[in-house]
């Protein structure tokens, strides 16, 4: 960035240099690509544990929690602390929150089921305008944040709009704090106010995997929806909006929407598009030659075009052999040949399992390939991994763990697998104090299996009628 334009220095110039920051230090866990995201940062496990520690966490009852990858922590921990959590549909298209209450008895992995997206979509209770819940807490995700706390996200401005209907069905009020988890390459020491307009909203304390932040003094945060910043296209997305928009005028407010649709954060694409023309059937040097312009006494003379070359047509070599006196030959031949071939490949994807372990207690930041590095530096090599790391487990898969000569009842040594397995470690964890992978036996399995979230959420359920 170039500091002597100053219009170079926008929002989104902020948020470029923090993820291509991110990103060439690789600072981010799963998704990898965290452009028009809020980065899933390495270390939100470590912030969401800062988090709950402090007293205004302690002291809330119900907190609103956006539903980005790296707030996903929060949402576990804040359920498992007995907190009744909220949380915006994606987008705002269908209705505003959704609203999920802890149950004593579900186990971990139910809670890491629940707080997913899907299972979010599948458990929680949706909130109307009517509602008269009163949230004590808003934990929001951010791209990038200022110590006087200023704040960035991913440009598209729905967690402005939801703290503003928020204020407006007086779920919350000025009085409420916001909170933020990031990475600490995510704070910087200074944002132009000049970027901010009256409906950004503020943070009041700042969490990262090493530090709190209170911010001091707070800044004044939106009293409200704007609805002069609001265009009809927004209106029409978000039926939310169009309900309270009746609200107000029922109520005798005059509402004015903005004239022109001319947001620059939501809809770049927009107002930057440059319409291309479209491609020309032949290339440019064919068609300079073909179809040249001459200027002549003021008109323009258009040359005839010169047509492409007549294709021919070329019998396939496959039908020029059917005519052949071999063909029947050939093709018994190519026949035997091919199924050959498919035997051979089964032969070699098939792969004997002697023996398998199952490793369980995976934190869900964890990915594969912290699995195999870790795995490496023990010196475990196994044939197969089935990964299942949404369920927090995995199956490693060993073969020719026996001599060829020794005889087929001879025990399967793995007493050396199972002992550089001990106390092992992947990445981060919230799950448990000593934060070590459990390793077990476990039968081979021959497939990756996929969650069957309906199940978790059905236990929730009884779970949940069991404790009323």
């Amino acid at each position: 960035m170039t500091e002597n334009l100053p219009e170079e220095v926008t929002k989104s110039s902020f948020r470029r240099k923090v993820w291509d920051y991110m990103m060439k230090n690789e600072l981010v866990n799963f998704p990898v690509s965290i452009y028009k995201r809020i980065p899933n940062f390495k270390g939100a496990a470590e912030a969401a544990q800062r988090l709950i520690e402090l007293d205004e966490f302690k002291k809330a009852r119900v907190i609103k929690i956006n539903p980005d990858k790296p707030q996903e922590p929060v949402r576990f921990l804040a359920l498992q602390a007995n907190k009744e959590i909220i949380v915006p549909i994606p987008r705002l298209r269908t209705g505003l929150f959704l609203h999920v209450t802890p149950v004593a008895s579900a186990t971990k992995e139910q809670l890491k089921t629940l707080v997913s997206t899907r299972g979010l979509e599948q458990a929680g209770k949706p909130l109307g305008l009517d509602s008269n819940i009163k949230v004590d807490l808003v934990v929001l995700g951010s791209v990038c944040v200022s110590r006087d706390g200023y704040r960035l996200g991913k440009g598209e401005g729905f967690a402005d709009l939801e703290f503003a209907m928020m204020m407006r069905m007086g779920t919350i009020t000025e009085n409420t704090l916001v909170v933020t988890t990031v990475h600490d390459c995510q704070i910087v020491d200074h944002l132009p106010p000049q970027l901010f307009k009256e409906y950004d909203v503020p943070v009041d304390i700042i969490v990262t995997p090493t530090q709190t932040i209170y911010v001091e003094p707070r800044l004044k945060k939106p009293s409200g929806i704007l609805w002069h910043m609001l265009s009809e296209r927004r209106l029409k997305t978000m039926q939310v909006l169009q309900q309270l928009k009746e609200m107000d005028e029922k109520d005798g407010k005059i509402v004015v929407l903005k004239e022109v649709d001319s947001d620059v954060e939501t809809r770049p694409y927009i107002k930057n598009r440059v319409k291309y023309p479209k491609k020309k059937r032949f290339s440019t040097k064919r068609d300079a030659s073909n179809t040249e312009n001459i200027v002549e006494g003021g008109k323009d003379k258009v040359d005839k075009p010169r047509f492409p070359r007549r294709r021919t047509y070329k019998k396939p070599k496959a039908e020029e052999e059917s005519n052949s006196p071999n063909a029947e030959t050939k093709v018994e031949n190519n026949t035997k040949n091919a199924s050959r071939r498919r035997k051979n490949l089964r032969a070699k994807t098939k792969t004997h399992i002697d023996f398998s372990l199952k490793l369980s207690n995976i934190s869900s930041g964890v990915r594969v390939r912290d699995l195999k590095n870790a795995l490496l530096l023990r010196g475990v090599k196994p044939s197969e991994i089935t990964w299942q790391g949404y369920r927090g487990i995995c199956y490693l898969h060993f073969s020719k763990l026996r001599s060829e000569a020794a005889p087929p009842d001879q025990p399967v040594q793995v007493d050396s697998i199972v002992a550089n397995l001990q106390q092992l470690r992947i990445g981060e964890s919230v799950n448990d104090e000593d934060g070590f992978i459990y390793v077990e036996p476990a039968k081979p399995i021959s497939r990756i299996e996929v969650t069957d979230v309906t199940t978790v959420l059905n236990v929730y359920q009884e779970l949940s009628t069991s404790n009323v």
